[in-house]
């Protein structure tokens, strides 16, 4: 439109020009010649053409700048779209980095959250492949070992873990589901409830590891060895069914717990082969052995008429989050922790079982400087016997075991390859006679981390210089003979946490 106007109005201008300097008998001057008139009326032609030539440019640069306009309104409009739908993706996208964000992964867990806070789901998971080779020195006796070499692969771990809070940040719930590596049927490792009472202080109900052995405590995930000790199998509590007070301050924390007893959190594989099976738990008139294949998980049935245990951990310099392995990485400060625990438990009573009472202890501190890390720790327990002196019973009235790890580590390349060495004892107070009393093992290994714990590859040597009275799969080990004399484990792990 506005072309259209701009154009007529510079052409009724030119003609009208040409059409006065044409028409006849119009006199401009009498001394001007007819040949004047002509030229003048041709400058004026050339004149037009001049400005016929301008106008055709004009309408041209016109014309381009409203086509430019109206790609670039038409361009805007796809932009604006596009941003829209990107606005739309990202708030769909969205995670607790922001205040408005509710779902992602922080880098160490996958998580879902309400906006305010209220409602938290965290979820992660463990994965631990290992091949395992197991030689021994087979003895002579009855019993003899049929095969001295075992070897083979096995997922040793595969878990997955929620944990979060309901309606309130305080309210909090934890879930741990874990594959069975014999049969791959899944089962619960883990279930627990929490309010946080006030800041530090934390009640809880359900079931998960007692708090007694700080190797037990630390996650298998973030253990420096391919498994934990064979002084840590023998005498943890592991998972335990309770109620439990967490108290945490700058520099120290505790935690006390009344429970059913070692391992009721395990269902049917919690027997106490030292206190819950042979000696400690037969019928008292015909000596038959009552405790295999007879408890569970419920409240009716287990072996225990009353347990508590208590720990508590010093922190001397460092921070807590150190204490959650036992590796020194790169920029970490000097870390020191000293702890402590007891666990006491009271045998069932009322039933035609030998149900014995019994005190573990412990006491455990580690150093963490430079790179180098170093953990040693004690444990003790001592059984009263309620059978002593009974028809095919021990005449002793008590039995003490006694237990020593010291394990010490290295970063030759800092965050990346760390060799250790770990050496273990254990006496087993004559319990299952003069040739299991005592056992030694050695354990030396390296530490391959891509990305610390998320992904690391594990390999390590282990060697019993006695032979072991009993077999624990878990740590590779196989029952030895009496007669045997040693035993060596070869086991290469790699891990892998999301």
């Amino acid at each position: 439109m506005m072309v259209h106007a701009y154009f007529s109005r510079r052409v009724r201008f030119l003609l009208a020009a040409v059409v006065a300097f044409s028409l006849p008998g119009i006199s401009l001057a009498g001394s001007v010649s007819e040949m004047d008139l002509l030229r003048q009326q041709i400058a004026a032609l050339e004149a037009s053409n001049r400005e016929l030539g301008e106008l055709r440019t004009e309408v041209a640069q016109l014309r381009s700048t409203q086509e430019d306009q109206w790609v670039n309104s038409r361009r805007k409009e796809e932009l604006k779209s596009m941003i829209s739908e990107v606005l739309v993706d990202a708030d769909m996208r969205s995670s607790l980095m922001g205040s408005h964000m509710t779902a992602g992964h922080n880098g160490k867990n996958f998580f879902l959250a309400s906006e305010d806070g209220s409602f938290l789901l965290k979820m992660k998971g463990q994965i631990q492949f290992r091949y395992i080779g197991s030689f021994q020195d087979a003895g002579s006796g009855a019993s003899a070992i049929d095969d001295e070499t075992k070897t083979g692969f096995v997922i040793r771990r595969a878990k997955l873990d929620f944990s979060g809070n309901v309606v309130d940040p305080r309210l909090g719930y934890a879930i741990q589901v874990a594959i069975d590596r014999g049969t791959n049927t899944a089962s619960s490792d883990k279930i627990a409830i929490s309010y946080g009472l006030s800041e530090g202080f934390t009640l809880w109900g359900g079931e998960d590891k007692a708090p007694f052995l700080r190797e037990e405590l630390t996650s298998s995930s973030r253990q420096q060895a391919v498994e934990r000790s064979f002084v840590n199998e023998v005498f943890t509590m592991d998972k335990v069914q309770g109620v439990g007070l967490k108290i945490k301050k700058d520099d120290w924390m505790t935690h006390v717990m009344i429970n059913d007893g070692y391992k009721s959190g395990d269902g049917g594989t919690r027997q106490n082969r030292f206190t819950q099976t042979g000696v400690s738990q037969v019928n008292a008139d015909t000596g038959a052995d009552l405790s295999r294949g007879s408890v569970s998980g419920d409240f009716n049935d287990d072996q225990t008429d009353f347990a508590i245990t208590a720990r508590a951990d010093f922190r001397f310099a460092g921070n807590w989050k150190q204490m959650k392995d036992f590796a020194a990485w790169d920029g970490e400060g000097k870390a020191i922790f000293v702890g402590t625990a007891i666990h006491y438990e009271v045998g069932e009573t009322g039933d035609d079982a030998f149900n014995n009472n019994f005190l573990s202890w412990t006491m455990d501190g580690s150093v963490e400087q430079g790179g180098t890390n170093l953990y040693a720790a004690i444990v003790g327990q001592h059984t009263d016997l309620e059978a002593a002196g009974a028809s095919g019973q021990p005449s002793a009235d008590d039995v003490d075991l006694l237990g020593v790890v010291v394990q010490a580590g290295f970063m030759m390349v800092p965050d990346k390859f760390e060799p250790f060495v770990r050496y273990e004892h254990v006496d087993f107070d004559n319990w299952f006679g003069g040739a299991f009393d005592e056992v030694d093992i050695v354990t030396v290994g390296f530490n391959y981390y891509m990305k610390k714990h998320a992904a690391k590859f594990t390999l390590d040597l282990l060697y019993a210089f006695d032979p072991l009275p009993f077999r624990d799969e878990g740590l590779g080990l196989q029952q030895d003979d009496a007669d045997s004399d040693e035993q060596m484990v070869l086991r290469a792990q790699y891990q892998m946490l999301f």
